[in-house]
């Protein structure tokens, strides 16, 4: 996995997308780059270069491969967070967190004891098998709160998709504490994930008083996974994810999904708008999409925060002396975000996987290959807009 042969593919990438759709501009200075034009006319460069890293096992397969009820499903998630170090294993990470925190989590395992049955458990574990352990328990822990979540996996066949993992988003506490970095430095150092090998994918900083590490891996199967890990600035008391993780803990604040299907051979992207329609026909609301701008290389939509009505009076309390509005808008526990990435022709992808000494297949729904594989800022600003909007 050279440097050359990576940016020899996304220059060819970068061509055939602006060959393709002439509102795609090239970037002067990187043939591995596009350019899209916003509604404004603000520019945003969307580098296609792919992340550099070997291929690693798919460590959830064994603990929920065969897995197909409730308490299998309950007892193999137990096994997955107690095989390697998760973030509340490490002091300082929980120094900060309420201990509402664990009775959060613990109300969502009930629950899902109680109200989940076979075929939804079985449903789960066929899906989060295909990740890694990190990724695996964090989807888990989604599924059995976010209804939106399950949703999505339980309407999928009806209409002949296949959705496939993109990205979790961690919510940390404060710069101050190094939250975001000690979070980051664990995915790293015990769960495999690594940074882009170029700059300007491996931190970002936004103006409204938060930053954010994106981390990446790629497994064996061909599935791709990032983690897009989040914290507050050291000078901005009143931002919400610092509030978030003291409530919350570290469970995942939304997990985020894409739709392809299989046509004439060829995986393409289940257009946003489709998937949306359906989601609100089975009773969830959606919100404003974004990302338009990049004519479906990436785009973006949120499920309705999933809102909860149980977070102690006293911590609503502690939090509203930032900013009374923190007191509402910390009951958006979770967000169900739905990603479409367009995907590359079957040659394109064939090489895009090569690169990783992987055999493409495109009937594998693991097999996506999107032609850029990261976070755009503009969009992922919004996440945070659309989090703190009350019902």
């Amino acid at each position: 996995m050279s440097a050359n042969h990576m940016n020899a593919f996304a220059a060819n990438a970068a061509q055939t997308l602006i060959d393709e759709n002439p509102t795609f501009q090239g970037s002067a200075n990187q043939k591995q780059a596009i350019q899209a034009i916003g509604d404004a006319g603000e520019r945003f460069t969307l580098n296609l270069t792919p992340f550099a890293t070997p291929p690693q096992a798919v460590s959830a397969h064994t603990l929920f491969n065969g897995v197909n009820d409730v308490s299998h499903l309950l007892a193999a998630y137990q096994r997955a967070k107690h095989s390697l170090h998760f973030e509340m294993d490490l002091p300082a990470a929980a120094a900060h967190v309420s201990t509402y925190a664990d009775d959060f989590l613990n109300a969502a395992l009930a629950k899902a004891n109680a109200t989940l049955n076979h075929q939804q458990a079985k449903l789960i574990a066929n899906w989060v098998k295909n990740l890694d352990i990190y990724c695996a328990v964090k989807s888990i822990e989604s599924f059995f709160y976010s209804k939106a979540d399950l949703t999505l996996l339980a309407i999928a066949p009806k209409y002949g998709w296949d959705v496939v993992f993109d990205h979790l988003a961690i919510r940390c506490g404060n710069q101050a504490n190094r939250d975001a970095e000690r979070v980051t430095n664990l995915l790293k150092d015990e769960h495999g994930y690594s940074t882009t090998q170029f700059s300007g994918e491996d931190y970002y900083q936004f103006p409204d008083g938060w930053n954010a590490y994106p981390v990446y891996k790629m497994l064996e199967n061909g599935q791709a996974l990032r983690i897009f890990v989040d914290q507050s600035d050291a000078h901005a008391p009143a931002q919400i994810i610092q509030h978030w993780n003291h409530v919350y803990g570290y469970t995942a604040h939304h997990l985020a999904i894409r739709a392809t299907t299989l046509q004439d051979g060829m995986r393409i992207a289940v257009p946003l708008q489709t998937v949306m329609t359906a989601l609100e026909e089975a009773g969830v609301k959606i919100m404003t999409p974004t990302g338009h701008y990049t004519n479906g290389l990436l785009m973006q939509v949120f499920a309705q925060p999933e809102k909860n009505i149980r977070v102690p009076d006293a911590l609503k309390e502690q939090i509203s002396a930032y900013g009374k509005p923190l007191s509402k808008t910390i009951e958006n526990a979770k967000l169900l975000e739905i990603v479409s990435r367009l995907e590359m022709k079957p040659e394109l992808a064939k090489t895009y996987f090569a690169l990783y000494d992987i055999q493409y297949h495109p009937a594998n729904p693991l097999h996506s290959a999107p032609y850029y594989q990261y976070f755009l800022p503009a969009q992922a600003a919004h996440v945070i807009k659309t989090s703190q909007q009350i019902a």
